[in-house]
């Protein structure tokens, strides 16, 4: 028997479906299967989740290539992960999830558009050190990437205003649907059917009903809309999540090295907007005004930076913009771009699709939102949606044995 023992990176192996490549030892030789190693090998894998994207460091896996009689016979022991950087993932989804009820808390007491501004020139300070690092080349992608950075936090804030802050979450998380869609319609690929993807299809179909929980019942009892504006907006910071997230993987495979450097560009684009918004509104320009709060002294010098953080009467307010721009905007994606190179696109998917849930438990404990039961019941499936999302497409086309009705082949 003749053992030949290769590193191969982990991505080689368990990378995102988009770019994992599959290879049929029965008919491979092992020269050949040396070639496709060294190819993976010399091409950077890129680990994305929540439109954080970061080279692979994962460690790699130890494979041996044992060839005694056709077929030869391929087995690989991952290396093991170490926990510190799921934890910290797990951590940052934590506090994703206070965003929601400390922006209510901040609509509350401020404007929509005076909170969200302080928040972005707040993470945008913070993070611009990366920001003279963005390469000249990707300067066009952020700009047009950050104005649909922008609207998601925007249409966050706006639905912040009257909506609770589960339902705001649960709605945002349709971005699983939002991502495929980019990929269809921009990419125009055709390897998007439900066979060819059945993770995708089950997703949006279990986002559909958790969507149904959420809005249906209130259209039931004669109380509501079937989308109120607050769910309207929530959906429409969905799209514009969504679309940045599929534009930051685009800009990533371009440049593996500037993940901070796109953050960076992202919040600082959503701080011009979010500025431009505190501006029109503060004079009473634009559908949604707050009343022409820049028109008034008072006002003009305590819903902006600094007078916001000298008025004793909104200690609390700046202290939760203080937070939500330096710690969970900013500090948080610093974090989850150093954590994310150490673990797999889908298990980092999963540790971060408990956003919604965390932010539900602090809507309760900061600000005594109440959960009713279909709430619970939308906010399940949405969540279902976007731990099946985050499956690889192998996996689940062998779970629903599609395999097994289609001749093998030698490449998936």
């Amino acid at each position: 028997m003749r053992v030949i023992l290769l590193a191969i990176t982990a991505h080689a192996l368990v990378a995102p479906p988009s770019r994992r490549r599959h290879t049929s030892l029965s008919t491979t030789t092992t020269t050949e299967v040396e070639a496709e190693t060294i190819d993976l090998l010399e091409t950077p894998d890129v680990n994305c989740a929540r439109g954080v994207c970061v080279v692979d460091e994962t460690e790699p896996a130890f494979c041996v290539i044992e060839d005694e009689g056709p077929p030869p016979v391929l087995n690989c022991a991952p290396a093991e992960a170490p926990l510190w950087p799921k934890a910290l993932l797990l951590g940052s989804s934590v506090l994703y999830g206070t965003n929601f009820a400390l922006g209510r808390l901040m609509n509350d007491a401020l404007p929509a558009a005076a909170s969200t501004s302080a928040r972005f020139v707040l993470a945008g300070v913070a993070l611009f050190p990366f920001l003279l690092k963005l390469a000249p080349n990707l300067r066009k992608d952020a700009l047009i990437c950050g104005c649909f950075t922008a609207l998601g936090y925007v249409s966050q804030s706006q639905a912040l205003v009257d909506t609770p802050a589960a339902t705001v979450a649960f709605l945002g998380a349709l971005t699983v649907v939002v991502c495929p869609l980019c990929s269809y319609f921009v990419e125009k690929r055709t390897d998007l059917g439900f066979r060819d993807a059945p993770q995708i299809w089950l997703a949006a179909i279990l986002a559909l009903i958790g969507v149904g929980f959420l809005e249906l019942p209130a259209v039931l009892s004669g109380g509501g809309d079937l989308l109120s504006a607050g769910d309207a907006f929530s959906v429409l910071q969905a799209i514009g999540f969504g679309t940045s997230f599929y534009l930051t993987e685009r800009m990533m495979a371009k440049e593996p090295t500037q993940a901070l450097s796109i953050t960076a560009a992202q919040v600082w684009v959503t701080a011009l907007i979010s500025a431009a918004w505190a501006l029109c509104d503060g004079f009473a320009l634009g559908p949604f005004s707050g009343g022409g709060w820049l028109l008034d002294e008072a006002t003009r010098v305590t819903h902006t930076i600094p007078g916001l953080f000298l008025d004793p009467s909104l200690q609390m307010v700046a202290a939760a913009a203080a937070w939500t721009g330096l710690v969970t905007t900013a500090g948080n994606r610093v974090a989850e771009t150093t954590a994310l190179g150490q673990v797999t696109s889908s298990e980092a998917s999963v540790l971060l699709a408990t956003e919604p849930l965390w932010a539900a438990v602090f809507g309760a404990l900061l600000i005594n939102e109440a959960l009713e039961p279909e709430d619970v019941a939308g906010g399940f499936f949405i969540i279902a949606a976007c731990l099946t999302a985050s499956q690889d497409r192998t996996t689940v086309r062998r779970f629903l044995r599609f395999d097994e009705a289609a001749p093998q082949s030698n490449t998936d």
